[in-house]
């Protein structure tokens, strides 16, 4: 993650599709209401507004100049920062939630990057995580027949930047490494062929583990061990 990459694949407004609405529904509930929150890579200021609407009130990190502009001309107060770097430094308060949807697919360090969502909540505050899963249905079945499981191997145009891939378990273990607990695992929708229009969002809450996203929330329960 670095500046002048994310502001050139991210120069576009957010656009919310029928397959990220379903994803959304699903954090929105983990939200909440009346939570002071830190949006990580809030992008544009979309879902930051989203979340004011439901009586929180937010403020972002984000490192793209153009969803920089774009946040604050929504209102929104955006700490322009590199979240793979010790950014919890530059943050002086203290968040009751900290949000950070499809983010930490793009961080190199996961533990740093974890350890300093760590700093900036409050004792018992809650982390929302989401980011897409390697184990989904649709890449198991992609696999299976030698195809690539929708990963990227170059930052062409067209890609998102993704350099790290999770499955339950490792992302599970990560967030307990650095002080989080568990309070919920869901997912967003199960996907029966590439283009998303054929898939179930009821299988994805009764199977996860088989679901497009996998979406965490965690509760802070002490500070993280610091890895080499």
């Amino acid at each position: 993650m670095n500046k002048e990459l994310n502001s050139r694949i991210f120069s576009k407004e957010y656009e919310v599709d029928n397959q990220e609405r379903l994803r959304l529904k699903v954090m929105l509930k983990m939200v909440g209401t009346g939570n002071e929150i830190l949006d990580l890579g809030c992008r544009d200021g979309t879902l930051a507004k989203m979340f004011t609407e439901l009586g929180n009130s937010v403020e972002g990190v984000e490192i793209s100049d153009y969803s920089i502009k774009k946040a604050k001309e929504k209102g929104i107060k955006v700490y322009d920062l590199n979240l793979n770097t010790n950014w919890a430094e530059k943050i002086e308060k203290r968040y009751g939630v900290v949000f950070a949807g499809e983010v930490i697919e793009h961080i190199f360090e996961t533990d740093l990057f974890l350890q300093n969502v760590n700093k900036v909540l409050k004792d018992g505050g809650t982390f929302i995580v989401s980011t897409p899963n390697l184990a989904s249905l649709g890449r198991r079945v992609l696999l299976l027949f030698g195809k690539n499981p929708v990963t990227e191997t170059n930052t062409r145009e067209g890609q998102a930047g993704h350099v790290r891939y999770f499955v339950y378990d490792t992302l599970k273990s990560a967030l307990e490494d650095n002080g989080f607990e568990v309070v919920e695992f869901s997912s967003d929708v199960i996907n029966f062929n590439k283009s998303g229009l054929l898939c179930s969002s009821r299988l994805a809450r009764v199977f996860p583990a088989f679901g497009r996203s996998l979406i965490f929330k965690v509760k802070k329960v002490s500070n993280p061990r610091i890895f080499p």
